[in-house]
């Protein structure tokens, strides 16, 4: 029946579907029209009632209160007999506090079956009468009662305590009377106004469905054909007319809207699956490609290699030639790759200067290492950045899936795990991740942690190892060595925790340390032995590239009162040759502070006449690899007197580092190197230990 209903429905014509709207529309109004109405009615009449009951069951309770308190059911029998005028009252109870009969009035014409209280026996339990006074006071609030009776009940209070309940029950035949009067006379209305109704809805669709058609017929045109240029021809400037007009331009919307999202999907698309610098699959699109891969590689049995690839001082490249050549390396480097991976693998960019690779379907990491090996080559050309060639190398971590790893996040962790051990054994190589790097790599972390707490907790110390004067032997001065003894793993040399600190950024704060206490501990010898004995301190390369060290070391200076040529900074070639032009800036604020520069572990670096020249340099320090093999390689000791020859004609002193034999210190002395340092004379030790030795010299 309904699905006939409904196909009736779907199959006529819309000049019969706007009839039946506008006739369902009035029938629905007018019938909730009639039923506010008749409850609004109803609810006058019950109020009326209610009201009426509930002054008449106060007057009672109010009456029968003593007769309650002194046990006379008679009395408030008595009491109740009034209400025989009151036709339409059929019972009244009076009941004690624990629910049950005390006193009853029944009326003449009252038929005892409904009522609730006469269907229990006089010796019924009080948790009998207690329920059904719950459900008579639960009857008694609802809006419409369709029995035959009407109750209320009301409390028995004497003295601000309830003793007791009335509850009244009355006639409904009267007021159901009179609702049915008010129900027949709001339905003729009704059906006058639904007459009404149909004769002006018949003109009325008329004039209105007509254009609604043809317009429908324009729409459905439209839909068929995708035709949004299509328009509808208006009928008038009414309604009807505004929204042709309105349909129109809708039309117009749609056109130009539908073509500028085309283009924007097309552009979001992109944005969401590639690096707008170098239009490589971004971070989503590797890791969606990748996994469907992994899935097709358990299926078929096969291995995928996961490369993580990291430019080596990508960082320098945006520091001194700015953002703009970094971006163009980022771009050529991007090219290059994709010219030596086949359609299958796919290469992304993550971030910065890191990009991934996965290579499928390779046989063993015999064919992953052939491939970084080429990745490696193409950083052997150099880059043509805005008319300069640039050399760059790179530093490649693989691992192997599902060998290594299940997940991509924990292939992509083990493949940057690979990738730090090829930057930490000296970049531009590629290495394979095996599970002891993890261990590694977990422990470098917690000993990162532990070293931001190092200074906090005093676990740094400084030892000082003596310089002496070549010919005399007389202690001239003292370099400043940081160690850490850490609670748990002991003696932790620098050579471990500095590459750390310079990761972290906990560099700098240590360098202050070291840079404070040393200048501190000299300024005390100063005074306490009247002996100049200088004091020689590393300098990070942090505070080198930020041009922190000149501020730092005039707070040094100034904090501790120490004479400024008393202080001796360290510097490596390396980082000279690597900041260059602002290196040459800051060491000339450093000499404007009247302190000594020197160049340690000279020689095993990017040695240059020209920087020697250019820069402010008061000394070099040979390396200890060349002092060690001097006796037992002519060709380093042909390395040590060149450098002392050097050094000499640049009018610089030359300090031998890691001398411990005498025929070392016979050598180096013979070919006029004027200061000495190493275990043959002296080892590094405490401040205390310098401070006895200084007050022996002086006491002889």
């Amino acid at each position: 029946m309904n699905r006939t209903m409904l196909t009736y429905l779907a199959n006529i014509s819309i000049r019969r579907k706007l009839m039946l709207l506008i006739m369902l529309t009035c029938g629905l109004v007018l019938m909730a029209t009639t039923c506010i109405f008749v409850i609004k009615e109803a609810n006058d009449i019950i109020s009326t009632q209610r009201k009426d009951l509930a002054s008449l069951a106060d007057i009672l309770s109010k009456n029968v209160a003593s007769s309650v308190t002194f046990d006379d059911p008679q009395s408030a029998l008595d009491t109740m007999s009034s209400l025989t005028v009151k036709t339409d009252i059929i019972a009244a109870y009076i009941l004690r506090s624990d629910a049950t009969i005390f006193s009853r009035y029944i009326a003449a014409n009252a038929k005892t079956k409904d009522v609730p209280f006469e269907q229990l026996d006089q010796n019924s339990p009080p948790a009998d009468f207690q329920k059904v006074l719950k459900q008579i006071q639960l009857s008694s609030h609802q809006f419409l009662q369709l029995s035959e009776r009407f109750s209320m009940v009301a409390p028995i209070q004497l003295d601000g305590q309830t003793i007791g309940t009335i509850v009244l029950f009355a006639d409904l035949h009267e007021l159901k009377s009179r609702l049915l009067s008010t129900l027949i006379s709001a339905i003729l209305v009704l059906s006058l106004a639904a007459a009404a109704a149909y004769l002006l809805s018949v003109r009325l669709q008329t004039i209105i469905s007509l254009p609604i058609l043809n317009l429908v017929d324009t729409m459905r045109s439209v839909s068929e054909t995708k035709d949004f240029s299509l328009r509808a021809d208006t009928p008038g400037s009414d309604e009807i007319g505004q929204l042709y007009d309105s349909f129109n331009e809708m039309l117009q919307e749609i056109e130009e809207r539908n073509l500028v999202l085309r283009q924007r999907q097309e552009h979001l698309q992109e944005l969401a699956h590639f690096d707008t610098l170098t239009r490589l699959p971004n971070r989503v699109l590797f890791h969606d490609r990748l996994q469907q891969a992994m899935n097709l590689a358990l299926r078929s049995n096969q291995l995928i290699a996961v490369i993580f690839i990291d430019l080596d001082r990508f960082k320098d490249i945006n520091d001194t030639l700015g953002h703009r050549t970094g971006d163009l390396l980022l771009q050529q480097v991007a090219d290059r790759m994709e010219l030596v991976l086949r359609d299958c693998d796919t290469v992304a960019r993550l971030g910065g200067d890191e990009f991934t690779i996965f290579v499928q379907d390779i046989r063993s990491q015999k064919n992953a290492c052939k491939v970084a090996q080429k990745l490696l080559d193409l950083f052997e050309i150099p880059y043509c950045l805005d008319g300069q060639q640039i050399f760059v190398t790179c530093s490649i971590g693989i691992t192997i899936f599902p060998d290594d790893g299940e997940t991509i996040d924990t292939l992509l962790m083990n493949a940057d795990i690979a990738m730090y051990h090829a930057k930490a054994d000296g970049k531009n190589a590629f290495r394979l991740f095996n599970p002891e790097m993890n261990q590694q790599a977990s422990e470098r972390v917690a000993l990162q942690t532990d070293l931001r707490k190092a200074l906090d907790l005093n676990q740094l110390q400084l030892m000082y190892q003596p310089k002496f004067d070549a010919q005399t032997g007389v202690m001239i001065g003292v370099e400043a060595l940081i160690r850490w003894q850490h609670p748990e793993r002991g003696m932790i040399p620098p050579s471990r925790f500095i590459p750390l600190a310079e990761e972290s950024g906990a560099i700098q704060a240590i360098t202050e340390w070291v840079l404070s206490t040393a200048c501190k501990q000299a300024k005390i010898w100063h005074e306490s032995v009247n002996n100049a004995v200088s004091v020689a301190v590393n300098l990070s390369a942090y505070s080198l590239k930020r041009n922190k060290a000149p501020v730092m070391v005039q707070e040094a200076l100034e904090e501790t009162g120490l004479p400024p040529h008393l202080l001796e900074l360290e510097l490596t070639e390396s980082m000279l040759i690597e900041n260059d032009q602002h290196a040459e800036e800051t060491l000339h604020d450093l000499k404007k502070l009247g302190i000594s520069i020197a160049i340690d572990d000279f020689g095993t670096g990017y040695s240059s006449l020209s920087y020697l020249h250019r820069f402010p340099i008061d000394a070099l320090k040979i390396d200890r690899s060349f002092v060690w093999n001097m006796n037992r390689s002519d060709s380093d000791l042909a390395i040590v007197v060149a450098i002392i020859a050097m050094a000499h004609s640049l009018k610089l002193t030359v300090v031998a580092e890691g001398v411990e034999t005498e025929a070392q210190l016979a050598s180096l002395k013979k070919n006029g190197c004027e200061i000495i340092q190493g275990y043959l004379l002296g080892k590094p030790t405490t401040a205390e230990n310098i401070a006895s030795n200084l007050q022996k010299k002086k006491s002889r």
